[in-house]
């Protein structure tokens, strides 16, 4: 039986195999004659071929070029709605109202929140915000707003020039204990119609209209509160403004402030829909937050810090031009520093080009007057004390020397800042001619409540920024010596209230120049201060962020003067027509 098998087996081998031998010999001689004789029959046409190929491959590649010319010409990147944005914050924010700049990390928020009939523009100068417009009368007394029409809150009421009455009638009331009351102490106004308010001031007065960016409260919210609760009401945390953002809510010990684009702002929807602001400690933690992609924006006041920022790749820092300055303000109430020689010998014995060198990085220029260069009233005659430690020794020799060595200046800063290397230079140079001092470096939330409102300090080491106009009212007049006044130095004297006074109602430049000129040498001989620096604003932005407009600003949160342009999301749009 296996031998009737094997030869089937056998059989059907030879067959298949047979089949095979057939099939290999078909192939090849369709190969042979379909293939390779197809091939050698298209030898004489087949560069032809390869030329029609070339030709349609480079027909091709010029009409995606045409079509990319095409899109370049007619298309462009263009900002997108969405995405967020979060911005560093150094200090605490309790409560938001622009009645109440407590710190400079409060006003960056109020900036966005709340409007003001003006705003400043990026080349520091005065433009409409909720007003359309305005007149000045020809006595330059007498200034009539005219709003916007159609104009809302974030909570949808209509916002009317009864609000910007009831703004100012809180800030002129004494119970709100606003610090603004000095820039409206006078001023007289009556709402014409809903979109109508004029302004008549007891005396001219040239930087009024700067006055006018304080931001707008809403007196469908606040009418029914005491002005004395005016700060501490719950409408400080959940704020209802008319800005580019909306605050849902001030979130007790969180480190994080989320806003939310207002669709029906004034000019036009913000590009990004969330706005976040991180609260630190201090600037020292920014870089480290950047890095962990929390926050794609900061201000940076340490040099250390700009130094490192600048070798971030995708970060760009923008140097702005700030009208501030950082100075040692004495106590003038203070027995330790009352008398006028012995503030300059301390004058004397202070090495400004070192501070700037050395703490400053040289981000920042000299300076020893109250109202800077390029300001009216800058007068570089008046008397300025130049680093001279031999002259300081030579003024303190002939003070009663058991009073200089019972005497220990206290000097209060802000700690976690620039001011508190300079702190501890200054306190080296002022012990070479025999003055000892002790450093208070403190946060900022202490700094405000139980040193600066209780003027309880014989030095201060803080900034002040000087704003739109050489009016220094503010800081220099003794009507603004005690809290909430800014006058930190609380320096009195008649005289230079009088030129102040002048100064700020002058209608003629000359005459505006000459009394500012005059109480600038008035101030410098009694030395309530000593003015150190001004400083660069630096701002770091990630790449990503677009849209920043600014160059010279007033102060700090002009920074935010077209928030709504920023964006970080693009997409393909048509060009707009030049023509």
């Amino acid at each position: 039986m296996s031998s009737y098998f094997r030869f089937q087996l056998n059989r059907k081998s030879r067959k298949y195999k047979h089949k095979f031998r057939s099939w290999r010999r078909w192939a090849l001689n369709y190969t042979d004659r379909h293939i390779f004789g197809g091939w050698e029959k298209f030898s004489q046409s087949r560069w032809v071929f390869i030329s029609l190929l070339l030709v349609f491959v480079v027909s091709m590649f010029g009409l995606w070029q045409q079509l990319l010319a095409q899109n370049d010409r007619y298309l462009g990147i263009a900002a997108e709605y969405g995405g967020t944005y979060a911005e560093a914050l150094s200090g605490q924010v309790k409560g938001v109202n622009p009645l109440y700049p407590d710190n400079s990390a409060t006003t960056d928020v109020t900036a966005v929140v709340f409007s003001g009939l003006t705003r400043v523009n990026s080349d520091r100068k005065i433009e409409p915000d909720l007003a359309s417009s305005w007149e000045v009368s020809a006595d330059k007394k007498t200034y009539t707003f005219k709003l916007r029409p159609n104009l809302k809150w974030h909570d949808g009421e209509k916002l009317d020039a009864n609000d910007v009455a009831f703004t100012i009638s809180r800030i002129q009331n004494p119970d709100s204990r606003s610090p603004l009351s000095s820039n409206w102490s006078g001023v007289n106004y009556e709402v014409l119609n809903d979109l109508t308010i004029k302004f008549s001031l007891p005396n001219s007065y040239s930087p009024f209209l700067y006055n006018t960016t304080v931001g707008i409260i809403p007196k469908h919210i606040l009418e029914g509160v005491r002005p004395s609760l005016t700060k501490t009401f719950e409408f400080n945390q959940k704020p209802v403004g008319s800005g580019p953002y909306k605050l849902p809510e001030i979130v007790e010990k969180s480190d994080e402030i989320n806003l939310v684009a207002y669709d029906e702002y004034h000019f036009r929807r913000p590009y990004i829909d969330k706005l976040k602001f991180v609260q630190y400690t201090s600037e020292n933690d920014y870089l480290d937050g950047y890095q962990k992609k929390q926050i794609s924006g900061f201000a940076i006041s340490d040099p250390d810090i700009e130094k490192k920022a600048s070798q971030i790749d995708q970060l760009k820092i923008n140097h702005l031009s700030l009208p501030a300055y950082g100075a040692l303000f004495f106590n003038m109430n203070s027995p330790n520093v009352s008398d006028v020689n012995f503030r300059k010998a301390l004058t004397y014995a202070t090495d400004k080009n070192s501070i700037v060198k050395n703490q400053l990085d040289s981000q920042a220029i000299v300076v020893n007057y109250p109202i800077l260069a390029g300001y009216s009233g800058f007068d570089s005659t008046a008397p300025k004390y130049s680093y001279d430690e031999a002259q300081a020794k030579s003024i303190i020799s002939s003070i009663d020397q058991e009073k200089i060595k019972n005497t220990r200046i206290r000097l209060a800063t802000l700690r976690n800042s620039v001011y508190e290397d300079i702190a501890l230079s200054v306190k080296e140079m002022w012990a070479k001619v025999g003055v000892q001092v002790d450093i208070a470096s403190v946060d900022l939330d202490e700094l405000q409540q139980y040193y600066i409102r209780t003027r309880n300090y014989d030095v201060l080491l803080y900034g002040q920024d000087i704003g739109y106009d050489s009016d220094i009212y503010a800081y220099w007049h003794s009507s603004q010596a005690k809290d909430p006044g800014l006058n930190i130095s609380q320096y009195v004297n008649p005289e230079a209230d009088k030129y102040l006074e002048t100064g700020r109602l002058a209608k003629d430049t000359d005459y505006k120049n000459s009394r500012y000129s005059a109480f600038l040498q008035t101030w410098s001989k009694d030395l309530p201060a000593i003015i150190l620096y001004t400083p660069y604003y630096n701002y770091a932005q990630s790449i990503e962020v677009k849209g920043f407009s600014a160059n010279k600003i007033v102060e700090p949160s002009n920074r935010f003067y077209n928030i709504q342009d920023w964006y970080v999301l693009t997409k393909q749009a048509p060009k707009t027509n030049s023509n």
